[in-house]
């Protein structure tokens, strides 16, 4: 059965709440098929945009603490309490969950790899705290968004290499806003393509294309933006508001609809900002809900929640624009939203590692290298494989192929070749022989002796058993065989209807060549010669078909017509004369 959850994280208690857990921060909710609270994990105050989750461990940036909260998700339980020397004020997962980013007070971006322990820190590149982190699909980029209104694109490969050499800056630098970045978000796409959305205070948000630095579509926004979603497919963008309202924004709207042009990538009409329809907002007034924080899309993007000051956790139908229900009421804001992947597909490929425990963070081993550039000879991973590795092709220069057997090759040929039809029923007498040889003593069949004839009547049941298999055996053979028989008979038939067809055009092409000649020997004055080369001709082709020798004689009798009228006519000149 399908399940989807989602994990909300409060950061701090603001109201009493009898029905809540004490000192509880973190929920972990089963949406469907039946929405429900699921667990609690206790001792959490998180930060905005300060939650990250994997399948195995969930990590919480704490409340004006410089102090990151580990959880086992296996164990229900907090792990460990990891300390930084800075506050932590944004994190997030990256490559295939291996690598914590961090985001710091000062600016800088830390990258922690979770399964060694080895911590590596950028270059302040920021002049403010970095308040929003988002990491492609491919984990070769990520986007780091601060109060200075500035958002940085890094490549996670450079950061995290051992080489002294490697820049460990950002390689773009998108700055059109002009206030504090508020939301950040990647596509999902894992090409070149991908685009990227920002929301600032300056009441816009910005499509980008990260790779090139280029801004794509500005849209000029009702209020400030506190949260940002993209639709499963990249086709439209969910932004929330402060005063607890949602906008749906179509990239795909009524003008790109009456054109072949992607208008989110024309340059010419990039620099021309938009503003969204009013009738694309909508709210739930009545609820009482609050301003939103954050948001999370269901992995189908038909539904859309919402966490608010309140508390509350709503529900909205993304196609009808309407407020649905509220699925919990926790006791603090709610800063932080996240859907997990959905469970209960068949056939979902298994993980190719597993990491049981966090290393704690050490000191960036790659500056104990020298210039070398070598990984140390400390450094260590501790995680489990519970999948098959992917072997590489360990020739360079033979391709690689897929070897198929005798068998799998007869199996995809039009017909089984008859070699191995061959050697199928030798193999078959072959054991029959050998069951006739195994047969038990030959004993005298007049002898009454009772255990003679039970030992004469298990070996006769043993035979009558593979000799049914063997003659199943056959019969399906013989009904391949009767199969190819018919095919190729049909091939047989085939192949001479077609010579006969091509004889056939041959001869009329021949009798209509002569036909020509003799046509033209008439009109020179030479009908004589003509008859007898066509009388001769049918004398010398006398084997032919009964069709060839009626059209010659149909042409002699013609001929033989005109000669009788020559003759009546010289009577008839002689006899006026007379």
């Amino acid at each position: 059965m399908l399940t989807e959850h989602f994990v909300a994280a409060i950061s701090a208690h603001s109201k009493p709440n009898t029905g809540v857990t004490k000192d509880a921060g973190i929920f972990f909710h089963e949406y469907q098929p039946l929405a429900a609270q699921r667990h609690v994990y206790k001792k959490s105050a998180t930060a905005p945009n300060g939650l990250a989750v994997s399948s195995s461990h969930m990590f919480a940036a704490q409340v004006e603490k410089a102090v990151v909260h580990v959880y086992s998700r296996e164990k229900g339980n907090q792990e460990a309490v990891v300390p930084f020397p800075e506050r932590i004020h944004s994190i997030a997962l990256a490559s295939k969950d291996a690598v914590l980013l961090l985001g710091t007070e000062s600016g800088r971006i830390l990258a922690w790899e979770i399964c060694s322990g080895r911590l590596v820190s950028t270059s302040t590149s920021h002049l403010q705290p970095v308040t929003t982190l988002a990491v492609d699909p491919s984990s070769n980029f990520f986007l780091s968004g601060s109060s200075d209104s500035m958002i940085h694109v890094w490549a996670l490969p450079s950061i995290l290499s051992f080489s002294p050499d490697t820049s460990r800056s950002p390689f773009q630098t998108l700055n059109t806003h002009r206030g504090p970045i508020t939301a950040l978000v990647c596509g999902h796409s894992a090409t070149g393509a991908n685009i990227a959305v920002s929301a600032s205070k300056d009441s816009s948000a910005i499509v980008w294309d990260y790779h090139n630095g280029q801004a794509l579509r500005t849209y000029l926004l009702p209020e400030l933006p506190t949260a940002v979603a993209l639709d499963p497919a990249d086709r439209a963008l969910f932004v929330a508001y402060e005063d607890g309202s949602l906008q749906t924004i179509d990239f795909y709207d009524h003008v790109q609809k009456s054109t072949a042009t992607d208008m989110l990538r024309d340059t010419s009409s990039s620099h021309q900002p938009v503003q969204p329809s009013t009738k694309t907002r909508f709210n739930a007034d009545s609820q009482k809900l609050g301003g939103v924080l954050s948001l999370a899309l269901s992995w189908d993007g038909t539904a859309i929640l919402s966490g608010h000051t309140s508390g509350k956790i709503a529900s909205w139908d993304v196609a009808k624009g309407n407020y649905l229900s509220t699925l919990a009421n926790l006791p603090g804001p709610v800063p932080n939203l996240q859907f997990l992947d959905p469970t209960g597909y068949p056939n979902t490929p298994e993980p190719k590692f597993k990491i049981h425990a966090v290393i704690k963070p050490k000191q960036d081993m790659g500056l104990t290298t020298g210039d070398t550039g070598l990984v140390p000879y400390s450094y260590s991973l501790n995680m489990q494989f519970v999948g098959r590795l992917d072997v590489p092709q360990i020739s360079a220069t033979d391709e690689a192929g897929i070897d198929m057997s005798e068998f799998e090759a007869a199996l995809t040929h039009p017909s089984f070749p008859a070699s191995m039809l061959e050697e199928s029923l030798a193999e078959l007498e072959s054991w029959n022989t050998q069951s006739k040889n195994i047969v038990g003593p030959a004993a005298d069949f007049v002898s009454l002796d009772q255990s003679v004839n039970g030992s004469m009547n298990g070996a006769g049941a043993t035979h009558d058993g593979k000799e049914s298999e063997i003659q199943e055996l056959k019969k399906q053979l013989a009904s391949l065989q009767r199969i190819q028989k018919v095919t190729f008979g049909q091939l047989s038939e085939l192949r001479e209807e077609n010579a006969f067809f091509v004889q056939k055009e041959r001869k009329r092409s021949t009798l209509k060549q002569q036909k020509a000649k003799r046509d033209l020997g008439l009109a020179n004055g030479n009908a004589d010669d003509d008859v007898e080369m066509s009388s001769g001709s049918e004398l010398a082709g006398s084997s032919a078909s009964e069709s060839e020798s009626d059209d010659v004689a149909t042409d002699d009798d013609d001929e033989g017509q005109e000669e009788d009228e020559d003759d009546e006519g010289s009577h008839a000149s002689g006899s006026s004369s007379d």
